[in-house]
């Protein structure tokens, strides 16, 4: 839902000079009027400085020098009305929403400090405004002065140029065509960025694709690479099974080799040493002769002649046994040559099986270079694969890209509006007594360069190019909708007939939704009554906002002598002073 601002009050107060200014506004239309730089401007600027506008800073400098702190009241309304209030003091920004803390930003005279940011994107979603434009290649929110721009025209370059009522958005990338496209609802709601994200990735893949799919189609081998390695798999299956078979059985046969070359081993390491140990016995006689180690003579004890004869008894046997052992000597060594046929035999079987899976061709494509062929398999699997994930991310991305309008429908979207600011310019401008051109161009909303017209010609025109403007966005659901200020509505050397017709106009074309605000200068000369144009050309319906009573020079700011006690109060406790 669009949100609609009201402005209720504005209140300025300065400590060090002890002066003031307050003045309320009617829901209609507000006319400040006074004397030549009585404060008019001033007023109008100090509002949009208020909502953190550093633009007006220069022109503010006099008045800023005093300390003055500002505040603005309005009336919120979207889904409901609610009353907000919004203050500065210098570098301090303070917005107090009804029945909400105050929020503070600290910081916030340099448009690209962090508290500057902050507060803009903060005031961005409290209107719903959302206008994005490209700056250092990339797209990121709008300044506040695009927030105001359509609403508010300045005196010294707004009756002059077209949408430069604030310094520097002309120097914006693409402006005039994202600024046109955001305010009639041909795009919204998006992040640029993103669109121009996807719209890459979405060309990325698009190119990925094609390329992989000119692979897949044109690499025939990769077709062949799937068919010839189903059959090989087949061919590997069907010699897997006998040979996990026969590989089984010559490692049994293996196994057994080895069991009996190790027994044979065994029994003659065996039959050695007992040969050792009995020599040795037979040369250790305990009665006579000596050790055949230490050379001493050996005891004739009875017990070590015993344990002697013992030794001797237990080798011979145990020499008796191997001798038994060894006549099997024959049966293992023909064990073991006849294991050595039988492996070797089974080593041909497998050798012979692999031999003739190794010469297995289809197509001229042998085993071994079915093994080579798995790479060009695998490939194709990938590209498969790669391609149905690209398929699916790319689906994803049209699908988003499906919200935001193709550049046809954009391009249609801007002739039409062209050409229904057209129909409402030209009437305005028939409205006002002014010269048709000669050429479609200064018509068309996208197409229409500076004017070629000068002095009152150029006002008239410019009131009408912003008033047309003013009203075709009051059908664009989601546009916020400020008060209209028109800063000096007659600016220049007017006659009474033309001043006349001006607020005739004025009347006759006002917003029906919003608040309208122009200031006009008193005159001595030729001088006719604010009450008298209010009354003769806006049927009495204009709040007077009179500055200096219409004598005085810099009267925006007049002597503080205790008015609005307690609202002053309320404000320096919200600010924190």
């Amino acid at each position: 839902m669009k949100a609609i601002i009201e402005y209720e009050n504005f209140f300025a107060f300065s400590e060090n000079s002890n002066k003031y200014f307050n003045t309320p506004f009617s829901k209609g239309m507000n006319i400040v009027h006074g004397k030549n730089t009585s404060g008019k401007s001033t007023l109008l600027q100090a509002m949009l400085y208020t909502f953190g506008i550093n633009d007006e800073k220069l022109k503010l400098s006099e008045l800023l020098n005093e300390r003055v702190i500002f505040r603005l009241d309005f009336i919120l309304k979207k889904e409901t009305n609610e009353k907000i209030s919004i203050l500065r003091d210098e570098d301090f920004l303070v917005i107090k929403r009804q029945d909400s803390p105050p929020i503070k930003f600290t910081g916030i005279s340099g448009d690209s400090s962090v508290e500057h940011i902050k507060l803009k994107e903060y005031l961005g979603n409290m209107f719903g405004f959302d206008l994005y434009l490209e700056s250092s290649g990339k797209y990121s929110p709008a300044s506040i002065e695009a927030m105001f721009l359509p609403y508010y025209i300045a005196q010294d370059v707004g009756w002059v140029y077209k949408h430069k009522s604030f310094r520097g958005l002309d120097f914006v990338k693409n402006f005039k065509i994202d600024f046109f496209d955001y305010y009639l609802g041909i795009s919204n709601d998006f992040d640029r960025d993103e669109k121009k994200r996807l719209e890459k990735e979405k060309s990325d893949l698009e190119s990925e694709n094609k390329f992989l799919s000119n692979i897949k189609d044109t690499k025939d081998e990769l077709k062949l690479s799937k068919m010839k390695d189903e059959v090989f798999v087949v061919k590997s299956i069907e010699y897997i099974e006998p040979y996990k078979i026969n590989k089984s059985e010559l490692i049994e046969l293996e196994k057994k080799y080895l069991d009996s070359c190790n027994k044979l081993a065994f029994l003659e390491q065996r039959k050695l040493i007992l040969n050792r140990i009995k020599r040795a016995l037979n040369k250790q006689k305990p009665v006579e002769g000596e050790c055949p180690a230490c050379k001493q003579n050996m005891p004739s004890d009875l017990v070590i002649i015993y344990s002697y004869l013992q030794d001797i008894n237990d080798t011979t046997a145990q020499l008796e046994e191997i001798k038994k052992e060894i006549d099997k000597l024959k049966e293992v060594k023909g064990t073991i040559n006849s294991l050595i046929k039988k492996i070797s035999r089974k080593r041909e079987v497998v050798a012979k099986e692999y031999d003739e899976l190794t010469k297995y061709n289809v197509d001229n494509l042998t085993y071994n270079s079915w093994i080579e062929n798995k790479v060009n398999v695998q490939l194709s699997e990938k590209l498969l694969i790669k391609l149905g994930e690209n398929t699916l991310k790319l689906n994803e991305i049209i699908g988003q890209l499906s919200e935001f309008k193709t550049d046809e429908e954009v391009r249609k979207e801007r002739v039409r509006y062209s050409y229904l600011f057209k129909g409402l310019f030209e009437k305005s401008l028939s409205d006002l007594g002014v010269k048709k051109f000669e050429n479609n161009k200064f018509y068309l909303l996208y197409d229409i360069p500076a004017f070629p017209k000068q002095g009152v010609e150029l006002l008239k025109t410019l009131l009408s190019y912003c008033f047309s403007f003013n009203k075709l966005i009051e059908n664009t659901p989601y546009v916020h909708r400020f008060p209209f200020m028109l800063d000096a509505i007659f600016e220049g050397d007017l006659e009474e007939e033309n001043k006349e017709k001006i607020l005739e106009f004025i009347y006759k074309n006002k917003p029906n939704d919003t608040q309208i605000i122009f200031s006009i200068a008193d005159s001595r000369q030729n001088y006719i009554p604010v009450e008298t144009y209010n009354q003769n050309c806006l049927h009495g319906e204009a709040k007077l906002i009179c500055l200096g009573e219409n004598n005085k020079e810099r009267a925006f700011l007049s002597l503080y002598e205790g008015q609005h006690e307690e609202y002053l109060k309320e404000t320096l406790t919200v600010l924190g002073v």
